[in-house]
């Protein structure tokens, strides 16, 4: 409690802040594109059967408020109980990866980093910002050595091109810690460590990102017991579907 009080006062003394990728400033430019989901399966032809094929989740994009209805309309079409999610993702909304997350965690699924070469995911890829809260959602997480989780600061995404210059109002001060105060509950939901929140507050937004080390994961609780790091990235096994199809999202 007493860290969690730490972080809390440490944003109020910062101004304000909302999580890094919600960087855009929408009237500036058109909306960013939400993440999409592509449903993996291992071709029976390789001979996993029908029972033992491994099955993922490729999510790919920024997480946008419209992502976790995103995640809906894709789930509805397959059982994603016991499922890995691998995250390629730079970040973005607080709220959506919340939202996310909540859903990931509802359906039991493991959580790892990676992005899709050819049928396989391949471990060099990175999760930042906002998606290593999304990852802290799996009842499994895992983080091949090539892949790197960046975190750093949380901002207004309307201030972000001038969070040096910028004046805030009360209003948006009260947003923010608001967020913040979301933010700790849901790493505590999610079994996860507070030094995750305290090790990104130490990072200026403006900045380059922190790619957090081994021993950072480990702390944070971004990699569970037993899945420590390694360079394969874990899939569940489970029940075939059609490898086809299956991505929902917008470009």
């Amino acid at each position: 409690m007493t860290r969690l009080i730490g972080c809390l006062l440490a944003l109020a003394s910062m101004g304000t802040c909302a999580f890094a990728g919600e960087r855009k400033d929408a009237k500036a430019e058109p909306p960013a594109p939400s993440m999409r989901f592509e449903w993996r399966v291992e071709p029976a032809a390789t001979g996993c059967g029908t029972t033992k094929c491994r099955r993922w989740i490729y999510a790919v994009g920024p997480i946008t408020a419209q992502t976790p209805d995103d995640f809906d309309a894709f789930a509805d079409q397959r059982d994603l109980k016991g499922a890995t999610l691998v995250l390629d993702s730079e970040g973005g909304s607080v709220s959506g990866a919340m939202e996310l997350g909540r859903k990931v965690r509802a359906l039991g699924m493991k959580t790892t980093v990676g992005r899709i070469a050819s049928m396989e995911p391949a471990p060099d890829a990175a999760c930042s910002s906002m998606c290593g809260f999304v990852l802290l959602a799996g009842v499994q997480r895992h983080v091949p050595r090539e892949a790197s989780v960046n975190v750093h600061q949380i901002w207004l995404a309307k201030k972000r091109n001038k969070i040096l210059t910028s004046s805030y109002t009360a209003a948006e001060v009260s947003l923010v810690q608001r967020d913040v105060a979301r933010l700790a509950h849901y790493t505590l939901e999610m079994a996860g460590d507070l030094e995750l929140f305290e090790l990104a507050l130490q990072v200026p937004s403006w900045g380059p990102m922190h790619r957090l080390s081994v021993d950072e994961l480990v702390r944070a609780k971004l990699i569970t017991p037993t899945s420590p790091p390694g360079t394969a990235v874990p899939v569940a096994a489970g029940p075939s579907a059609p490898a086809s199809g299956g991505t929902i999202g917008r470009p």
